[in-house]
C-alpha cells in the first residue's frame, strides 16, 4: 500500500545519472497559495543548497527539490553557481519563479553536480508534474538509508493530512537530527503560524537525538502547506506534526548501512538540553 502526497501537491522523481541507476531527483510542487516554513543547519559551512534555501525561504514557496547522491558542498562559486541553476531550471520547467524554488542536496561531499546530466534530467521533467506517491518520494531522497523513511497522520477533527518523508544515517548530532526532512500537509495554515509550531516541533524532535556528534554541512527541513483541505484545529495539527516528525526522528536512527550495533552503542537521546548532550556525546 502507498501513500499518497496530501491533496494539492504533485511529483517527479527520477534517475538522472547523479552517481549510479537509482533514484536521484526529487521535485514536489504544491498549488498556487502554498505556503512554506523550514530550518537548515547551523553548521558555518553550510553547502550551497542550503544558503540558496535560506535566501528562497520567505513563506510563500511552493516547490521542493532533491538532488541525492551528491551534496554538492565544498564546491565553491561554482557549486553555488550551479545550485542557483537547477533551482532556476526546474522552475522555468514549472513555469512558477525561481524564488519559489527550495533545493536541498545530500550525498558525496567535494565533487561538483554532474551538471550535463541534470540539466537532460531537467529538460525531460514533465510539467504538470505527473506523480502523487509519497513513497516514491522518500525513495528518491535516499542515500546510504536502506529503507525510506515516510509517515502519515490524519489532522484530528478534519480530513487534512500531514506526510513526511525523511532520509538521515550518519552525521546525525542537534542541531537537526536527519539530513533530509519534507513534510507536506494540505492543512490550510498561515505562513507566520506553520513557521512557529515547525520549529516548536522540529526542538522536540529532529534537535533531540545524536548519533555522532558530527552536524552536517546539508541539514534541511521543510514543512509545505497546500491548504487544499481548509482550516484546520491548530492543536490538532501540531500533535498530526509532531507524530510525522517524531516518526522521522526514530526511523532516522536505525536500518542503516553503518553497523547496527555500533551504532546503538553510540546513540542515545539528546533531550533537547544541554547536560543531556554532554552526556549523550561524551567518549
Amino acid at each position: 500500500m502507498t501513500t499518497e502526497l496530501p491533496r494539492g501537491f504533485s511529483s517527479f522523481v527520477a534517475n538522472v545519472g547523479v552517481k549510479d541507476t537509482s533514484p536521484d531527483f526529487t521535485v514536489v510542487l504544491g498549488r498556487p497559495g502554498t505556503v512554506s516554513a523550514g530550518v537548515f543547519t547551523k553548521s558555518l559551512f553550510a553547502g550551497p543548497s542550503v544558503l540558496l534555501s535560506r535566501a528562497h525561504l520567505n513563506g510563500a514557496n511552493r516547490a521542493m527539490v532533491v538532488v541525492s547522491k551528491n551534496a554538492n558542498v565544498a564546491t565553491g562559486a561554482k557549486g553555488a553557481t550551479n545550485a542557483a541553476e537547477v533551482a532556476a531550471s526546474v522552475a522555468s520547467r514549472l513555469g512558477i519563479d525561481a524564488g519559489e524554488v527550495l533545493l536541498a542536496s545530500t550525498g558525496v561531499i567535494g565533487r561538483q553536480y554532474p551538471m550535463d546530466r541534470i540539466r537532460a534530467g531537467i529538460a525531460a521533467l514533465p510539467s504538470p508534474l505527473p506523480g502523487n506517491d509519497a513513497d516514491d518520494v522518500a525513495r528518491g531522497i535516499m542515500t546510504t538509508d536502506t529503507v525510506h523513511k515516510i509517515h502519515s497522520a490524519r489532522v484530528a477533527g478534519s480530513d487534512a493530512t500531514v506526510v513526511g518523508v525523511a532520509k538521515g544515517v550518519g552525521m546525525i548530532e542537534p542541531d537537526m537530527a536527519t539530513l533530509i526532512a519534507m513534510v507536506f500537509t494540505d492543512a490550510a495554515v498561515a505562513a507566520a503560524d506553520l513557521d512557529t509550531v515547525f520549529r516548536r516541533v522540529i526542538d522536540r524532535t529532529l534537535n533531540c537525538v545524536s548519533v555522532d556528534t558530527d552536524t552536517s554541512t546539508s541539514d534541511t527541513a521543510v514543512v509545505l502547506a497546500s491548504g487544499a483541505a481548509g482550516a484546520v484545529d491548530p492543536g490538532s495539527f501540531e500533535t498530526a506534526l509532531h507524530e510525522v516528525l517524531l516518526s522521522a526522528r526514530a526511523q532516522g536512527r536505525k536500518l542503516t548501512k553503518i553497523e547496527v550495533a555500533e551504532i546503538a552503542t553510540h546513540t542515545i537521546d539528546a533531550c533537547c538540553s544541554a547536560p543531556a548532550h554532554d552526556v549523550a556525546t561524551a567518549g
